[in-house]
């Protein structure tokens, strides 16, 4: 039978790479990458052009103002910068839980919007689960947020 360490707190992670935490960083990873290449920049790019060069009209803006939402192009143009800082946030596991919190409501909303859209519904759900395990269980230790609140427990 294995020695129990009483001494050590409760909920302190085991010595050495934990597959929990490794899999929490290919999730984080899987999914920051993914809305950002899939999604976000592209419609950063288009938004930009359109905003600040005036070159043609903003699809996503469009059909945010179909949507019925007030300044559309002010909802669009925030819609874009929480989704490309919610992969930044993802990607290097800082205020992961604050993000995937922001970014679960984004794929609610959207769910709600597009859910009679098959391809759109499914992907939808596929982000929404990934945000709430991210929500539930943080970044892993493999991330910006363990390694401050490491140095932070390491100070006291």
């Amino acid at each position: 039978m294995e020695h129990m360490d009483f001494h050590r707190q409760p909920n302190a992670p085991p010595d050495g790479i934990s597959l929990h935490d490794a899999g929490l960083l290919i999730l984080r990873w899987g999914a920051g990458v993914s809305l950002m290449l899939y999604h976000a920049w592209d419609e950063g790019v288009r938004g930009w052009k359109h905003l600040w060069y005036k070159e043609g009209p903003w699809a996503w803006a469009a059909e945010v103002s179909e949507r019925g939402f007030p300044l559309p192009e002010a909802v669009a143009a925030t819609s874009v910068a929480v989704a490309m800082l919610g992969s930044v946030f993802l990607l290097t596991g800082l205020l992961c839980r604050l993000s995937s919190a922001v970014l679960l409501a984004g794929a609610l909303c959207g769910l709600f919007l597009y859910g009679k859209v098959p391809e759109m519904a499914e992907r939808l759900a596929l982000y929404a689960a990934v945000y709430a395990v991210l929500l539930l269980c943080g970044p892993g230790r493999f991330s910006l947020d363990a390694l401050f609140t490491s140095k932070r427990l390491a100070r006291r």
